[in-house]
Order: C-alpha cells, then structure tokens, then sequence
C-alpha cells in the first residue's frame, strides 16, 4: 500500500509520524474527522480526488466546507470541477453558497454560467 503526506501529498512511508518533505505531524491528520479530512483533500494534486471530495462534501451538505469549496471555485480554471462545486454548494443550500451562485450567473464561462442559472432557477 502507498502512503501519502495529508499536507504536502507526496509518498511517505506508513511508519512515518513526520512527513520527511514538509514536516507535518502525520498522526494530526489522522485524528481528524471524515468531514475534515474531504475539506484536506480539495488540496489533493489528483483531480479526480478533488472532484469526488467535493462531491461528497455536497452530499453531507458540509457546512465547513463552504469557505474552501469558494476558494477553490476561484482558484481553479477546470470548467468541469466548478460546475461540481456548484452542484455541492447548491445541496450545500446555506445562504452564503446560494449568493456565491447567484454571482456566478455573471460568468464569462458559457457553461458554467448556464449551470448556475439552472441551479439558480431549481431553487426557486
């Protein structure tokens, strides 16, 4: 099995209590929740990693994930991974996420723009 640092996401081994790269305290992160763990995981450098966190994080309606799954819709330039982020802010349903796709609506992105207004329009 391959082990990786929750931090800086490069291969460890199991018995490593530091992170010999960044030196995180590897038994930190094993002590957090399931919830707090997906929340780490919108830094993984796997996209698909970060799809499917974000996807669950909208499916537990995460209302600690709200600020990070923001800042990632910011940062990213993947079409396909702001439109999930959308999606799980929109099931998400806090005040704060509807406006955030409110504001989206604006997008110069074609099909993101369109999935905001859809999901704007489902809300009603």
């Amino acid at each position: 099995m391959t082990f990786f640092c929750p931090r800086c996401w490069k291969e460890i081994k199991a018995v490593d209590k530091v992170c010999p790269y960044c030196s995180a305290n590897i038994s930190e992160f094993e002590n957090k929740d399931f919830e707090e763990k997906l929340i780490n995981a919108l830094r993984h450098p796997e996209r698909e990693t970060v799809r499917r966190a974000v996807f669950i994080l909208g499916k537990l309606k995460s209302v600690k994930a709200v600020q990070p799954l923001l800042a990632l819709f910011k940062q990213t330039d993947n079409i396909f991974l702001k439109i999930e982020i959308l999606k799980a802010l929109n099931e998400i349903g806090v005040q704060e996420a509807k406006e955030f796709i409110i504001t989206v609506i604006d997008s110069d992105v074609g099909i993101v723009k369109r999935k905001a207004q859809e999901l704007i329009k489902i809300g009603k």
